[in-house]
């Protein structure tokens, strides 16, 4: 293993921001090679998480060196500076790097921090973006590919996820990595991760095992895991918007992953000073529960639910 490092900004009042990889140098030069970024934000724990449990794995469980057959890249944090005060964003201007690719080598901080770690993901026949949803929700893992052009389905299977969202392109998405990244050459993948400030064990060993499941059947690494899911391509159409018709405390009474019937009662909102339920969230549809709201108290026309639709 090589810590090398990515990129490096000076500050005025504080530690520079220094990012490194980690890069795993396979045996075989014709294997295919991955390219694995972390927390692009300061709230995205689990792909914090995720990534340095992948290093730990890499450095210590793969048993033999002829194991590993192309080469990975890790890169944990880009961030450091929001995740240290629990920003979202880059603290300073409140602007998303990952709405700043390809990057501008003579731009603002965020663009010149893109251009930076885009040069360093160049070369990789995959690349992987541990992402959160955005907005006050939670959601099972899953894949997102846009539909671009680029995106590579099939491989995107490799995970084992339930989920791939095959997300119809926005302009404002032709500034993220995923994209740039395909364009460039790399089949490139948005791995979802449920946005919870803490670490819930069963779902990170999910998000970690489809890491691994998708190293293996690439032929990146010799090692096998059991297989996951058959996965389900979900197009915009094929997903359910639950709002609620009132405000107060917000009840779940199904969980995230469960399946569900029409007309089901799957939620509950509480009148936040008398405590008598003033709206049940019933499911428009049989399906499955794929994102729910995650805080105590939700506003009225608040999306509470995302239900992927079945039969």
């Amino acid at each position: 293993m090589k810590k090398i490092e990515i990129l490096r900004i000076d500050s005025l009042n504080r530690s520079p921001l220094i990012v490194e990889g980690y890069l795993f140098e396979g045996c075989d030069p014709t294997a295919p090679s991955v390219a694995i970024v972390g927390a692009m934000e300061g709230t995205t724990i689990l792909p914090l998480y995720t990534a340095s449990k992948l290093v730990d794995f890499l450095k210590n469980s793969l048993d033999d060196e002829k194991k590993l057959r192309g080469n990975i890249l890790v890169i944990p944090s880009i961030n450091h500076y929001a995740l240290n005060i629990n920003e979202r964003f880059w603290p300073l201007d409140k602007t998303d790097i990952n709405m700043m690719f390809p990057g501008y080598g003579e731009g603002e901080t965020t663009q010149r921090i893109a251009k930076k770690l885009f040069d360093a993901l160049q070369g990789y026949t995959h690349g992987i973006i541990l992402e959160t949803r955005e907005g006050v929700s939670t959601c099972m893992p899953y894949i997102k590919l846009f539909e671009s052009g680029y995106e590579n389905i099939d491989a995107a299977k490799m995970f084992g996820y339930r989920l791939i969202h095959h997300k119809t392109l926005k302009p404002t998405d032709t500034v993220s990595l995923q994209y740039n990244w395909q364009l460039w050459g790399t089949s490139a993948y948005s791995l979802i991760c449920p946005s919870d400030l803490h670490v819930e064990l069963h779902t990170s060993n999910e998000v970690f095992e489809g890491i691994i499941s998708f190293l293996g059947k690439c032929g990146i690494i010799d090692y096998k895991v059991l297989s996951g899911y058959e996965s389900t391509i979900v197009k915009n159409s094929d997903v359910e918007v639950i709002q609620t018709a009132k405000s107060g405390i917000f009840i779940p009474t199904k969980k995230i992953g469960s399946y569900v019937k029409k007309d089901e009662i799957i939620g509950k909102v509480i009148h936040a000073l008398e405590g008598e339920v003033i709206h049940k969230i019933l499911s428009p549809c049989n399906g499955l529960i794929a994102c729910a709201y995650k805080n105590g108290l939700i506003l009225e026309n608040a999306v509470a639910f995302r239900v992927v639709k079945s039969g």
